[in-house]
């Protein structure tokens, strides 16, 4: 969450924490990652084993397909680039604060655009699913906290863990570089108090939690909370063809029983 690597971007500290400036690096990243992919799988003879490239790619996107069919029962199957790509975007966008850029998590406006992109695909899966049913449920005042809260508890559930890490990491570099200033005998707004072994120590272990694993597991508890939301939005319109199916049941006993009895008679 602070700068492991201290990358003074064109000489300004205030572009370093722009967040649309971080999002555009992202997506220039994305784009010559793509490219290059998409250049290696073309290149790629039928009859040469794979490159090493082709085969990481191939396991990823074919493990993370597989993992969102079983987790959403295949329900949602044409979604699953969607959420390959959406856990890509919040993992790849945390970890730009690696390089000293501002986190994508840390901008509460791309959280919350995500978080509306998965209330949107929420209530379009149950319209599709139960019609007009769900309309009234979205309409229904007495389930207004229900329909609308994931909106919120979506949004501040990863930016508060991720800005919750960048004020953590923030305040011990700040601690570290007090104790360090007071060791020297500097102020702490001198520039040796840059050279802190302690930071040295301790910051690294931040990064590599708040930055890499935190991200990783925040952008995928993301992603599985959002395939719950659809789960949800689709479950009803089951239930209700079960009762459908249950009610054909008791149909077709009654007329075999009609049917016996009638025979019985003649």
């Amino acid at each position: 969450m602070d700068k492991l690597i201290n990358l003074h971007w064109f000489g300004a500290n205030e572009l370093n924490a722009n967040q649309i400036f971080s999002l555009i690096v992202l997506m220039f990243l994305v784009l010559v990652l793509s490219i290059l992919i998409f250049i290696a799988i073309k290149r790629q003879k039928i009859n040469q084993a794979p490159s090493a490239t082709v085969i990481l790619v191939e396991s990823i996107v074919i493990g993370g397909d597989n993992f969102f069919s079983d987790t959403h029962e295949s329900k949602f199957d044409k979604a699953n680039p969607y959420l390959i790509s959406l856990f890509a975007f919040i993992f790849f966008g945390n970890l730009l604060s690696v390089v000293g850029l501002a986190p994508i998590g840390s901008s509460l406006s791309a959280v919350l655009a995500a978080t509306i992109v998965t209330w949107l695909g929420t209530a379009g899966i149950g319209i599709a699913y139960n019609k007009f049913k769900y309309i009234i449920k979205l309409l229904n005042p007495l389930e207004f906290a229900s329909n609308y809260s994931p909106i919120i508890s979506l949004t501040f559930r990863l930016y508060g863990n991720i800005i919750g890490g960048v004020v953590l990491a923030s305040l011990t570099t700040m601690f570290l570089n007090n104790i360090w200033a007071k060791i020297i005998g500097v102020p702490v707004t001198s520039d040796a108090t840059t050279f802190n072994p302690f930071g040295i120590l301790v910051i690294p272990a931040f990064n590599l939690y708040f930055d890499i694993f935190a991200g990783m597991i925040q952008a995928f508890v993301f992603v599985v909370l959002t395939m719950s939301y659809w789960s949800q939005a689709a479950e009803v319109d089951v239930k209700e063809k079960h009762k459908k199916k249950i009610r054909d049941w008791k149909k077709k006993i009654i007329a075999n029983k009609q049917e016996k009895n009638t025979m019985a008679v003649v």
